[in-house]
């Protein structure tokens, strides 16, 4: 088998790092290709798809992933572009998967699709100049999971609240996307955080998931172990022609596998 790498890439507004053996990135990246096709396809036959905030379900639907995209929607009370970034990253690491892979992770943006067969670390950073983060200390996982953020305060995402973070983990990236999005849009004030996740509990395929709020966190559900790591920029998942200061510090996550 070939070496593990982090593979960098950008393909239109989709900003991605895929780490997998290295026979195992091709796949990934035709799948990312593939999949903003779809959604590209979908989008000018049926510009409201685009720009809907609420649930939606078209006349006539293009693929799969658009079909993936507006189930998880509708479950979380979100429009469907809220899961664009995770259902990109899921379809990237099952196409992986197909291909043989057994460890490794799609990060678009802070919206992460993984299967691991070792621990890894991965960081969640929501205040930007602190030399310090928390990061989620996962275990092998049993199949894919997917692990997604939002952000009221910082980042490019429309969201309705102002959490300083949402993240959400589900058994895949379409399903952590849309809630992360729902968690996120419920929290304006610190109150808000005993109800965030009322409305989901008994959603299936929802993990765990935590809210935070100047400092105050809420948590839900079954979590990985919560430490404190040092925050490394450098291993952000950005966008060349998006890393403006106030990105830097939206709802990025980084992925140590081995550590």
């Amino acid at each position: 088998m070939s070496e593990f790498v982090c593979a960098k890439v950008e393909i239109q507004e989709t900003a991605a790092t895929i780490g997998a053996q290295r026979e195992f990135i091709p796949h990934a990246v035709e799948a990312i290709k593939a999949a903003r096709l779809d959604i590209e396809r979908q989008i000018r036959k049926d510009r409201f798809f685009l720009t809907t905030l609420e649930p939606y379900a078209p006349e006539k639907v293009s693929s799969r992933i658009i079909e993936r995209m507006c189930e998880a929607s509708k479950v979380a009370g979100v429009g469907p572009m809220a899961t664009v970034a995770g259902t990109i990253a899921q379809g990237a690491l099952e196409a992986m998967e197909a291909a043989g892979c057994t460890n490794g992770w799609v990060d678009n943006g802070g919206d992460i699709a993984l299967k691991l067969n070792e621990p890894a670390t991965l960081e969640v950073f929501s205040e930007p100049g602190s030399a310090s983060a928390f990061a989620l200390e996962l275990e092998r996982t049993d199949g894919h999971i997917g692990i997604c953020t939002s952000s009221g305060r910082l980042g490019h995402s429309i969201s309705f609240g102002d959490a300083d973070v949402a993240v959400v983990m589900a058994e895949d990236a379409v399903l952590a996307d849309a809630l992360a999005t729902a968690v996120a849009n419920r929290v304006s004030q610190a109150e808000d955080l005993r109800t965030c996740f009322s409305d989901f509990k008994s959603v299936s395929g929802f993990i765990g998931g935590l809210a935070m709020y100047e400092g105050s966190v809420a948590t839900h559900g079954r979590l990985p172990r919560i430490i404190e790591v040092e925050h490394r920029a450098d291993r952000l998942t950005v966008h060349t022609k998006m890393s403006s200061s106030k990105y830097l510090g939206a709802q990025q996550q980084r992925t140590e596998v081995g550590t």
